[in-house]
């Protein structure tokens, strides 16, 4: 399986930063996040995950909708002023992939009215909004952030695509709780200790 991020970009073209997580970085539902001692903060930022159910290489934008018939909302956690020398390069990919940067929501099936593109995902952190998001409001289009990755990687059954949501981010401390949802329905729940 693999885990690839995206994050600054839009649909017409390929995102500002591309990047690859570990699967030993998933957190799933309700098992709890432990805030690691390699760096002196960490924030969350919501984020929508598309599942890949099929394999395709250079898949047309047109096709693309027989390639993702799920989706979960996640928080994607970044590590800053890490307590490593200074190397810009490796502490972005360290700051990004740890195990535990992701925590991931349960997957339900895409809305068919909705679809991909309009599905809303909302966090909280204690109960407090902490970002509501969706690809339309993005002006990202799904099916070209498939087609374009399909490009460079082939996708395969089970792989995870994460968009990250033009969103503010949140810290994470120990004692807070983050919930996060699909439209309506309550898909993460995860306590920081």
């Amino acid at each position: 399986m693999k885990i690839i991020g995206i994050k600054n970009g839009d649909g017409r073209e390929l995102p500002q930063q591309v990047y690859l997580i570990a699967d030993s970085a998933v957190i799933r539902n309700n098992k709890p996040f432990f805030v690691p001692h390699f760096a002196q903060a960490f924030t969350g930022r919501l984020a929508l995950v598309l599942h890949i159910d099929r394999l395709g290489k250079h898949i047309a934008p047109r096709f693309a909708h027989r390639y993702c018939l799920a989706v979960a909302p996640a928080i994607k956690v970044t590590a800053h002023n890490l307590n490593l020398p200074q190397s810009s390069e490796s502490n972005s990919a360290l700051a990004n992939a740890f195990d535990g940067a992701l925590l991931l929501g349960d997957f339900s099936p895409v809305n068919e009215v909705t679809g991909i593109n309009g599905t809303s995902v909302t966090a909280t952190l204690n109960s407090d909004n902490a970002g509501t998001g969706s690809l339309t409001k993005m002006q990202l289009d799904y099916r070209e952030i498939v087609a374009k990755l399909s490009t460079f990687f082939t996708l395969k059954m089970g792989d995870l695509i994460l968009v990250e949501m033009d969103t503010n981010d949140f810290e994470l401390k120990p004692g807070d709780t983050v919930n996060a949802s699909c439209g309506a329905l309550k898909r993460l729940t995860i306590r920081v200790k």
